[in-house]
């Protein structure tokens, strides 16, 4: 009749005692497996892991060059862009919309900030400062992306870069 289903979790155990032994019910129960009473990682040795089970099986075993590689990556990326697209605002001419009256109260500011500690002022109308504005919001507004791409080179670097530097240094600290 019915077949081959295991046991609902509304059955009370006395009730399902009695359509087995009726014959109203032949059960197979699976075994539990073992992924659901172990970790998913565990079980298998790092080399058959593959994708991301693999990266998150090494991070539980080294998780602080994980993380150090990722702030590492999360500050070149917040850091190296800026003067990249600053040169190149300043090299094509691109002339960022702005009011100019907005623009010159900011130089004089900043002129009187400058001359203040030492250094030779702006020139009038000088865009300088607003390609480094733009630079800098452009990095920002970029953010989700220079997230993700962190995220996907951590495991690269966690284990190609700050492995071997971490190695290196308990070497020589183990000497000591």
């Amino acid at each position: 009749m019915l077949s081959r289903i295991s046991r609902p979790p509304f059955y009370s155990t006395t009730s399902f005692l009695y359509l087995k032994q009726k014959n109203l019910i032949s059960v197979k129960l699976k075994p539990i497996s073992h992924t659901i009473l172990h970790s998913p990682f565990s079980s298998y040795p790092e080399q058959q892991l593959k994708g991301w089970r693999k990266h998150a099986s090494q991070f539980r075993s080294k998780p602080a060059s994980y993380i150090i590689s990722f702030a590492v990556l999360h500050e070149l990326t917040a850091i190296v862009p800026i003067p990249i697209i600053y040169i190149f605002l300043s090299a094509t001419g691109i002339e960022i919309p702005f009011p100019q009256q907005v623009l010159d109260e900011g130089n004089k500011f900043i002129n009187r900030v400058f001359v203040y500690y030492g250094y030779s002022p702006f020139e009038n109308g000088s865009r300088k400062l607003l390609n480094l504005a733009t630079s800098y919001a452009i990095v920002k507004a970029l953010m989700p992306v220079r997230i993700a791409a962190c995220v996907m080179m951590t495991p690269w670097t966690a284990e190609k870069v700050v492995g071997p530097v971490t190695s290196v240094f308990k070497r020589i600290v183990g000497r000591k």
